[in-house]
């Protein structure tokens, strides 16, 4: 599709556009909106059969955490000494870390805009009993949690796993690499492909159910509709146990629902925002939102993560080894 001239021609100009930032007025101006009002004055560009054109390049590019400090309240923007010292403490860690790659922070605290103060609500008494028992009471696994237990790959979450790093992981894939997220369009439907562990949802818009509740997978089942330029995306069928990138203290139920609204606010600025439901995990939903640059010189690989992982094995091999180096001390 993208080698239209119409559709170059677009590309190439605004490829002469300077990069933007998430500023105080591109946040959502209350609880539950999900997504930052377009601009009254810019009008989406409109696919040949009429959709709104969100086609392109748009990175996950972005220094932003889930969750905003405890002690910021309600504000979500960052003053100029907290601004410079996430800068400083991405430069330190990147440093740290040869496979991960710089990003300038943005005045965005948080990427959670509701519940007001930034922070995930609280989980169900169900839920927090069921997380804290899982692996004999260590816990969901996350990137980290090897360090305590390596006996099988029950231990490895899903993305160190090279399975996936979730709907919303996906999309958003914070600080390591392949942050692309592409979209193409076709009449009918509209692909979402994401760069982090090579997924690709293809999205019906033309009203169809989701599919039957026995059909479940680690992205869930996706159906899309417009609502004026907005995209609304709704995910559902996610398996029970699965996880999501950025929330290590939580595995997710079954009753996960995910609504994404897309929508193009300038010609190289899309608006993102999702919305998590699933009441067999907190006792309510929450929303992020943040802003991608269109970026149409990205170049997408394959996240070929199973052809060179050796860590899962490597990882429990040497901690058969230091158990033996233990076991032996210890005669």
């Amino acid at each position: 599709m993208q080698s239209k001239s119409w559709r170059a021609a677009s590309f190439a100009a605004i490829a002469t556009l300077l990069a933007g930032t998430v500023s105080a007025q591109s946040l959502p101006a209350g609880p539950g909106q999900g997504t930052s009002a377009p601009s009254a004055r810019y009008i989406p560009p409109k696919t040949p059969w009429g959709d709104p054109d969100l086609e392109g390049l748009w990175p996950g590019s972005m220094n932003v955490p889930l969750q905003r400090p405890e002690g910021f309240g309600e504000r979500n923007v960052l003053t100029d000494e907290e601004l410079a010292a996430r800068n400083r403490a991405e430069s330190q860690e990147v440093a740290l870390h040869h496979w991960m790659e710089y990003y300038a922070a943005t005045r965005q605290a948080s990427l959670i805009v509701d519940p007001k103060d930034g922070r995930l609500p609280p989980m169900t008494l169900e839920a927090a009993r069921r997380n804290r028992e899982i692996r004999d009471g260590l816990g969901p696994p996350s990137r980290e949690s090897v360090e305590k237990r390596a006996e099988s790959w029950r231990d490895f979450d899903l993305w160190g796993r090279c399975i996936t790093r979730g709907l919303v992981g996906s999309m958003l894939p914070g600080k390591p690499y392949n942050k692309g997220n592409q979209i193409h369009q076709a009449p009918g439907y509209i692909v979402i492909r994401n760069e982090m562990v090579h997924e690709a949802r293809v999205i019906p818009l033309d009203g169809r159910p989701h599919a039957g509740p026995r059909l479940r997978s680690y992205m869930g089942d996706s159906r899309g509709h417009w609502e004026g330029n907005v995209l609304v995306v709704e995910t559902t069928n996610f398996l029970n146990d699965t996880s999501m990138s950025g929330i290590d203290s939580v595995l997710l139920t079954d009753q996960l629902r995910i609504i994404e609204r897309l929508t193009r606010t300038a010609p190289d600025k899309l608006s993102y925002a999702a919305t998590v439901e699933d009441s067999g995990t907190w006792t309510r939903p929450w929303t992020i939102q943040i802003s991608f640059k269109l970026d149409p010189n990205y170049k997408l690989y394959e996240y070929g993560c199973h052809e060179g992982n050796y860590a899962l094995a490597n990882i429990l091999s040497g901690a058969r080894q230091s158990e033996k180096k233990t076991a032996h001390a210890g005669h």
